[in-house]
C-alpha cells in the first residue's frame, strides 16, 4: 500500500468517530470533578530512548466545576516508544483521570517534524479521543516540551495558543491549520505547511506573565511528510496573498515625502492560469487583486491624487515581491505546499490531465508571472 493510500485510509477511518462533543465523549466511568481535561498536547523526539517519543500534555488553568473551586493547570510528560504508551504512563501520575478528548492544540517539536508527521497524523485519525480538528503547530529551534513547561508558571501556554488562532481573522502573522488539512495535503502531494512557534525571553508589554513567551514564527514547510524549510516575515505574508487570505492584514511603507503609511487590506482575490506552449506546461500566471483602506499617515499631510496613485503602485510592488519570494522558495524546495497544481486545474479543467502528467517533473523549472492590482480607499 502506498503512503498516500495509507494516509487516506487513516483519514477515512475517523469519519465514524465524529459527531460527539468533547464532554459527551467522556467515558461513563469518569466523574467530571476527578477528571483533568487536557487542552494541549506536545510531541517530541525522545531523549531517553532510541526512536521513541516524548509526550507533554497541558490542561491550562482549570475552572471551577460544581462545588469544586478552580485549580492551577497541570503539565505532565512521559517518554515511550509510542504516543499511546506515553499517555497511558501519565494516567498513573495521580488520582485524577486524564481526558485527551478536549485537546485543541497539538505542538510538534522541530526534531520530530524533521523525522516526519505521518505516524502522528495516523494516530490522530484512528484514536477515539484525539481529534483531526485540533490545530497543529511546529516549534522552530526548540521542543514542544520547552514551550509547554515554559508557560506553566503563567498558567499554561494554552490560552496563548487559543489567542493566536483567534487573531487569524484580524490579520495575524500566521493562519491556523488543522490536522485534517495537513493529512489531506500529505495524502494528495506529500507536502503541506503549518504555522510555526518560537519561544524567547519575555519583554515588558508583550502580555507574558513569566520569563519566557511564545510567538508566531511564520510557517514550517513539509515535503514527503517531513520538515524541509521555513517561511517567515514577508514570505509568510506572500503565502497569505497567494492563498487569497490576507484580509485584515496591515502593510506599511514610506511615502516619497518621508511619511509613514499604514494600509489595512480589506479584500484579496487571487487566481491562477497555467501557460502551455507546444502542448507542454511552460508557466503559471498569478493574478492578484487587492483592496485596501488607508489606516494611518504619520508625519505627512492627507494624500493627493498623485500620491495615492504612487501608494497603489508601491503596494502592488511590495505584494508582488512577497508573492514571488514565496513561489520561488516553494519551487527551490520542490515542494508544492500551496497546492498550485489543483488551483491551476480549477481555472483550466480541460487541461487537468496535462497538468497531472507534467506537474511533478516541470514544477522545479516552472516560470511564474505575478501581476498585482491595488485599489486604495480613504485617500
Amino acid at each position: 500500500m502506498s503512503r498516500a493510500q495509507w494516509l487516506l485510509l487513516a483519514a477515512a477511518a475517523c469519519a465514524a468517530l465524529t459527531g460527539c462533543a468533547p464532554l459527551d465523549a467522556l467515558p461513563y466511568a469518569y466523574e467530571i470533578e476527578d477528571t483533568v481535561l487536557l487542552r494541549t498536547l506536545g510531541v517530541d523526539m525522545a531523549t531517553q530512548r532510541l526512536d521513541g517519543v516524548a509526550v507533554t500534555a497541558s490542561s491550562g488553568e482549570r475552572p471551577a466545576v460544581g462545588d469544586s473551586p478552580g485549580q492551577a493547570g497541570v503539565v505532565l510528560s512521559a517518554q515511550a516508544d509510542t504516543v499511546s504508551a506515553a499517555r497511558t504512563m501519565m494516567q498513573s501520575y495521580g488520582k485524577d483521570e486524564l481526558f485527551f478528548g478536549d485537546v485543541e492544540q497539538v505542538v510538534v517539536g522541530e526534531g520530530l517534524a524533521q523525522r516526519g508527521l505521518d505516524d502522528l497524523l495516523a494516530l490522530m485519525a484512528r484514536d477515539p479521543e484525539l481529534r483531526l480538528e485540533a490545530r497543529l503547530w511546529v516549534v522552530r529551534g526548540g521542543s514542544a516540551s520547552d514551550v509547554l513547561f515554559g508557560g506553566e508558571e503563567s498558567g499554561g501556554v494554552d490560552d496563548r495558543l487559543d489567542a493566536m488562532e483567534s487573531n487569524a481573522d484580524q490579520g495575524a502573522a500566521t493562519l491556523p491549520r488543522t490536522a485534517r488539512e495537513a493529512l489531506v495535503d500529505l495524502a494528495r502531494s506529500g507536502t503541506t505547511f503549518l504555522p510555526a512557534l518560537a519561544q524567547g525571553p519575555s519583554r515588558p508589554g508583550d502580555g507574558a506573565e513569566g520569563d519566557t513567551t511564545v510567538s508566531t514564527a511564520g510557517y514550517a514547510l513539509f515535503r514527503d511528510g517531513a520538515l524541509c524549510g521555513w517561511a517567515a516575515g514577508e514570505e509568510a505574508h506572500g503565502i497569505h496573498l497567494l492563498l487569497g487570505r490576507a484580509d485584515g492584514g496591515l502593510l506599511e511603507c514610506a511615502a516619497p515625502d518621508g511619511a509613514r503609511v499604514a494600509l489595512l487590506l480589506t479584500g484579496v482575490r487571487t487566481g491562477y492560469t497555467p501557460i502551455f506552449r507546444g502542448g507542454a506546461l511552460a508557466g503559471l500566471e498569478v493574478k492578484c487583486k487587492v483592496e485596501a483602506r488607508l489606516a494611518e499617515v504619520r508625519g505627512g499631510d492627507a494624500l493627493s491624487r498623485e500620491e495615492l496613485a504612487w501608494l497603489e503602485a508601491e503596494t502592488a510592488r511590495l505584494c508582488r515581491t512577497r508573492m514571488e519570494t514565496a513561489l520561488s522558495h516553494s519551487r527551490a524546495l520542490g515542494a508544492d505546499y500551496l497546492n498550485l497544481r489543483q488551483r491551476a486545474a480549477l481555472s483550466a479543467p480541460w487541461r487537468k490531465d496535462e497538468l497531472e502528467q507534467d506537474w511533478e517533473e516541470g514544477f522545479p523549472g516552472l516560470a511564474f508571472t505575478v501581476n498585482v492590482q491595488v485599489k486604495v480607499a480613504g485617500g
